[in-house]
């Protein structure tokens, strides 16, 4: 056996990775029933992480001091600032793209900061051979992961990813690259 030592640097491209992962867990929805609900949850939650590692990774690239102050702007906070230095009318989240961040900014949230809820039901029903249905009723976070919401969402962040990328003055698709590295290896005696 030889001893070698490595050294290097190596790139992850978190926003990336987070793109990649919602449109693979939107489609293990999309094919199956079983566990859909937490695949589709689980595309939702990787498209807000996408595009809030995208604010990272734009505020980073803006300012060498980003890591030190980020925590200081809130995720709608960290959009407006970059959105209105490009020139981006995002006319108050109230169109597409631009609402489906909010929605999908305040999903985020619910989910990361999930509470126990209480619905009050009030249904007319029928009853066949003295059997009660079953009663359904969602939660606010569980009406809204349906996978129509799921692909307005990898669509819309994808988009608005590209535009703020573009108008920031970057060129190319900012998805193209997960990372690298590159290393260097000495053999040790």
């Amino acid at each position: 056996m030889t001893k070698a030592q490595v050294r290097g640097r190596k790139t992850t491209v978190t926003f990336a990775y987070m793109h990649k992962g919602a449109k693979y867990m939107l489609e293990l929805a999309q094919n199956t029933q079983e566990g859909q609900l937490y695949t589709t949850v689980a595309a939702l939650v990787f498209s807000a992480f996408t595009l809030e590692a995208y604010l990272n990774h734009l505020g980073k690239l803006r300012n060498k001091e980003w890591d030190e102050i980020e925590r200081k702007y809130s995720k709608f906070d960290k959009y407006k600032l970059f959105a209105s230095a490009s020139g981006i009318n995002f006319d108050s989240f109230r169109a597409r793209p631009y609402c489906t961040l909010k929605e999908l900014f305040e999903f985020r949230d619910r989910m990361a900061h999930g509470k126990t809820t209480t619905e009050n039901i009030d249904l007319s029903i029928n009853i066949v051979d003295n059997l009660l249905p079953q009663l359904n009723s969602e939660s606010d976070w569980q009406a809204f992961a349906t996978l129509e919401k799921a692909q307005i969402a990898i669509k819309d962040v994808e988009v608005l990813v590209k535009e703020l990328h573009l108008a920031s003055g970057y060129s190319g698709n900012p998805f193209s690259k997960l990372g690298g590295g590159v290393y260097g290896i000495t053999h040790q005696q």
